[in-house]
Formats: C-alpha cells, sequence, structure tokens
C-alpha cells in the first residue's frame, strides 16, 4: 500500500486525483492519510525555498506499519543543496518520497487544468519510482527520465518503459518476498 499525505496546506482534491494513477502505476492500493506540518527547520529565509530533505526526515518519522511507500505532496517550493530547485526528492532506504506542486501550475484554463494534473501525475510517479531503487532513463518519454523542466515533465508519460517496468517489478518482488531466516 502507498499513502500519500498532504505536507502543509494542499487541496486534497489533487491528492485524491492522483490516487488512481499511483495504484495503476505501481499496481497496488494507494490511500490518503492523513496531512503533517512543513517542518519548521525545512525553511530557508535567504532562498524562500524549502528543504526537501527535511521533510523526507519528517515523513520517514510520520510513516506508518502498513505503509509500503509514503509520499508527500507539498505546495511549496522545494531545494536542494546546489541546486536552484527540485520538483522533488526521494529516499529509497526509508521509502518515502515528497514532491512540490508550486512550480507545476499551468493556465488557468481547462487545458491548463489537465496539464497541471498530467503533471502532478508525473512527478508523484517518478519520484516513487525512485523509492524502489529505479535511476533516470534515457528514454525521453519514460517517467523515469530527469526533467529539469516543465517541458520535459510535459513530455513524459506517466508511465515507465519496458526497462523500468522490469525493474519496478523485480524491486517490487524483492519487497514482498518473505525474509530467508
Amino acid at each position: 500500500m502507498i499513502a500519500l499525505v498532504p505536507v502543509g496546506a494542499v487541496g486534497e482534491e489533487t491528492i485524491r486525483d492522483l490516487l488512481s494513477v499511483i495504484g495503476r502505476a505501481f499496481q497496488c492500493v494507494a490511500e490518503f492519510g492523513p496531512g503533517m506540518a512543513i517542518p519548521r527547520s525545512a525553511y530557508d529565509p535567504a532562498r524562500g525555498q524549502y528543504l526537501s530533505t527535511a521533510m523526507l526526515d519528517a515523513l520517514a518519522a510520520a510513516r506508518r506499519p502498513g505503509w509500503e511507500r509514503l509520499l508527500g505532496v507539498a505546495g511549496v517550493d522545494l531545494y536542494v543543496p546546489h541546486l536552484n530547485f527540485v520538483f522533488g526528492e526521494a529516499d529509497a532506504a526509508r521509502g518515502v518520497a515528497v514532491f512540490s506542486l508550486a512550480r507545476l501550475r499551468a493556465a488557468p484554463d481547462s487545458e491548463g487544468c489537465a496539464r497541471f494534473l498530467h503533471r502532478a501525475a508525473v512527478e508523484a510517479v517518478h519520484e516513487l519510482g525512485h523509492t524502489w531503487g529505479l535511476d533516470h532513463c534515457r528514454d525521453p518519454t519514460c517517467v523515469m527520465w530527469f526533467s529539469d523542466t516543465l517541458a520535459e515533465t510535459d513530455r513524459k508519460t506517466s508511465t515507465f518503459c519496458r526497462l523500468h517496468r522490469r525493474r519496478l517489478s523485480a524491486a517490487q518482488g524483492r519487497d514482498r518476498a518473505p525474509s530467508a531466516r
């Protein structure tokens, strides 16, 4: 099971829209989890942004038994040191990821709404893919392609290429296999 939780003030409707996309992409149940506050330690006033790694720490502490993965959905601009911004970040060892909606907004028309939801789905699936240890892809339409711009996110699909689908399946099989004793 994958849980999606709002981190800070995030509309529930967007998260609910992502549940079916996540369920299909990872062939599992996705559920809406309880929201959490943005950690105060995450904010950098000099940058006017939030450190995504601090959010990963908070998510790891909030992870519940039964949640195979936990994805935080934030509405604030994220960064990691040495980069201007990030769409999201993941921690495979702890099974948590976070992504931001802040840079994904599109024009406020019907096409803009659909584009925003596509972008959110792509970034959500991408970060969750990293929690299973998937690396970036050379196929620019694969969800695991590294997006540095919105144009690259718009070009991607919310699905895995054949290679990454096999890698995901193998990683999920390792997660679900009984441990050897």
